[in-house]
């Protein structure tokens, strides 16, 4: 049988400063985790656990070398998968970095950190949990981070259903985007408006009328609804209506 691993041993390694240490660990730490028999005693000491997933969210998820991101990515997915719900109380140490990184200058790390926002709300904590969490990150300074969270909103609507997420809490913060200074961000809440209608229908138009927004800027988002209406695309769900509140 293969050596079991302490915790004091993980802890050490994600603890790790030299880029070269981490590089090499990085992959390590990753299998180890999804190794109950040789990390068996993960989940016994929390105090350990919690500063672990501290320093791999604040100086891996936001270290400046992108494969380095990347392995904290892998680190927090692996605990993820361990952990399940049992992670739910650390979503709260990760979400800041997580949301930093929807602003990435890469593709590969975008990508994989909107994979890990949606495994999150698929095994540790419910989306709408997640997303209370998250909301914050519409007011971020980088707008590509902005723009991130708009397609976060949308994977999520499409994996998990508009019946998962309260929307009345969610839908102010997109019409807010509507003006925003960016046209990446304005055109990733339009897409969320749209993608929201798809799911919910008629009711949103309703409620977007109560918002106060420009009658020229209700008129472009309607004119969307109505070509998704005419395309036969809408996935509009049973319960919606009941579950949107007032938008």
């Amino acid at each position: 049988m293969e050596e079991e691993v302490s915790m004091e041993y993980l802890l050490e390694q994600v603890m790790q400063k030299d880029l070269g240490k981490r590089l090499q660990v990085g992959q390590e730490v990753t299998e180890l985790i999804l190794d109950e028999e040789k990390s068996c005693d993960l989940e016994q000491d929390q105090t350990s656990l919690d500063r672990m997933v501290d320093a791999v969210a604040s100086s891996w998820v936001n270290a400046s070398n992108f494969k380095v991101v990347l392995l904290g990515m892998d680190i927090l997915s692996a605990l993820v998968s361990r952990l399940q719900e049992r992670f739910r109380t650390q979503v709260g140490t990760v979400l800041p970095s997580l949301i930093d990184r929807l602003g990435d200058a890469k593709d590969q790390v975008r990508d994989q950190d909107q994979a890990l926002l949606l495994k999150i709300m698929d095994q540790a904590a419910n989306p709408q949990y997640v997303w209370e969490r998250m909301m914050g990150g519409f007011k971020h300074k980088n707008n590509r981070t902005r723009e991130g969270l708009c397609l976060c909103l949308i994977s999520t609507l499409n994996v998990f259903g508009s019946q998962s997420l309260t929307l009345s809490k969610i839908v102010p913060h997109i019409c807010n985007l509507l003006g925003d200074p960016t046209s990446q961000v304005r055109d990733g809440a339009m897409n969320c408006l749209v993608e929201i209608y798809r799911h919910v229908g008629e009711r949103v138009r309703m409620d977007l009328g109560k918002k106060g927004l420009p009658q020229s800027r209700l008129n472009v988002i309607f004119s969307k609804f109505d070509e998704v209406q005419r395309s036969g695309n809408m996935v509009l769900s049973p319960v919606s209506d009941a579950l949107l509140g007032s938008v």
